[in-house]
């Protein structure tokens, strides 16, 4: 009897912790959203907070990368998945995508290509700031931004 109670009062148990979640699921982040870095002011982060930037030997007209291979492993493009890209805090007429040559869906931003960059870490980071004098943090407008992250890492807060 034992045996069989304490398997009863584990589903019983799970069922009853799982009606108390919320009552509204969340809906999926914006791909694109507006985060406040130290030193840069607001900048264009991913889903998941992260910095995106821009690469001034790419084109914005049209839009066209020029970082592949070992750059896109330094700076990986920005994915934009397969729907049209969902912003929160930028202007949705700004933001698009352009298909690479390896058929990856890559966002944009005023026809910036955008991208992550490896050595940011964590959300708030902003390590890729005005590196090789080329790489810089997009802000919602499009345009690049041009200040120096505080402690060469960035802050944290959107």
């Amino acid at each position: 009897m034992t045996r069989l109670f304490i398997p009863i009062v584990a589903v019983i148990v799970a069922a009853l912790g799982s009606a108390c979640g919320p009552a509204t699921p969340e809906g999926p982040a914006a791909d694109l959203r507006v985060a406040a870095i130290n030193g840069l002011g607001e900048v264009v982060a991913d889903s998941q907070g992260r910095t995106l930037y821009r690469f001034d030997r790419d084109s914005a007209s049209p839009p066209a990368s020029n970082c592949d291979g070992p750059c896109a492993v330094r700076w990986p493009p920005a994915d934009a998945g397969p729907a049209a890209p969902t912003t929160d805090g930028i202007d949705a007429g700004l933001a698009g995508v352009l298909v690479r040559p390896d058929g990856v869906r890559q966002l944009t931003l005023g026809g910036w290509p955008l991208y992550r960059y490896a050595d940011d870490t964590a959300p708030g980071q902003a390590r890729g700031q005005g590196v090789d004098g080329t790489w810089f943090a997009i802000s919602p407008s499009g345009t690049k931004t041009t200040g120096t992250p505080a402690d060469g890492d960035g802050g944290f807060g959107y």
